[in-house]
C-alpha cells in the first residue's frame, strides 16, 4: 500500500505519518477481531457438534434394535463433524495467515518509523552543529567589533590629545 505524505521542514509531515499508522492499525485490529469472533463461533459450533455426537452415541446403545437407522444418523453426524472440523481448520489457518501478514506489515511500519526517527535525529544533530558554529562565529564577530570599537575610541582620544598638543605648540609660537 502506497501513501503520499506531505513534506515538512525536516522530512515527512509527522501528523500525516501518525494518522496513516493509526488508520492502518485500526483496520488491522478490526479484521483481527472479526477473525477472532469467527474462530470463537466455530469452536462453539464444534463443541456443540461434539456434544451432539456423544448424545447420539448414547442413543445408539438404546436403539440397538434399530441399528440401520442409527448407522444412517451416525454417518450424517460424522459428515457434519468432518465438515465443521475442516471448516474450522481452514478458518484457523486463514486466521493464522492473516496474523502473519499483519505482523509482517507491522514490522515494516515499525522499520519505517525507526528510519524516520533516525533521520530526524541526524537532522537535529546537524541543526545543533550548525547552530553551535553560527553562535561561535557571532561571538567572534562581536568580540572583533568590541576590539574595533576600543581601537577607534583610543585613536580618537589620541587624536584629541595630539590636536591639543598641536594647538598648544601653535599658540606658543604665535
Amino acid at each position: 500500500m502506497s501513501k503520499g505524505f506531505r513534506k515538512s521542514l525536516f522530512g515527512f509531515n509527522t501528523s500525516d505519518v501518525l494518522g496513516y499508522i493509526a488508520a492502518t492499525d485500526k483496520l488491522t485490529a478490526e479484521k483481527f477481531a472479526k477473525l477472532e469472533s469467527e474462530i470463537s463461533n466455530l469452536k462453539n459450533e464444534n463443541e456443540k457438534l461434539n456434544s451432539d455426537n456423544k448424545s447420539l452415541k448414547a442413543k445408539a446403545d438404546e436403539y440397538e434394535t434399530k441399528k440401520e437407522q442409527i448407522r444412517i444418523m451416525s454417518d450424517n453426524i460424522a459428515r457434519i463433524y468432518v465438515t465443521a472440523k475442516t471448516t474450522s481448520k481452514l478458518l484457523i489457518d486463514n486466521a493464522n495467515e492473516s496474523r502473519i501478514l499483519i505482523e509482517e506489515a507491522n514490522k515494516e511500519r515499525l522499520a519505517t518509523i525507526d528510519s524516520t526517527h533516525n533521520s530526524m535525529e541526524e537532522i537535529r544533530e546537524k541543526i545543533n552543529t550548525a547552530s553551535a558554529i553560527y553562535t561561535a562565529e557571532i561571538k567572534a564577530l562581536c568580540n572583533s567589533l568590541e576590539l574595533l570599537h576600543e581601537n577607534i575610541e583610543n585613536k580618537q582620544a589620541e587624536n584629541i590629545k595630539l590636536n591639543d598638543e598641536f594647538e598648544t605648540l601653535v599658540n606658543e609660537k604665535v
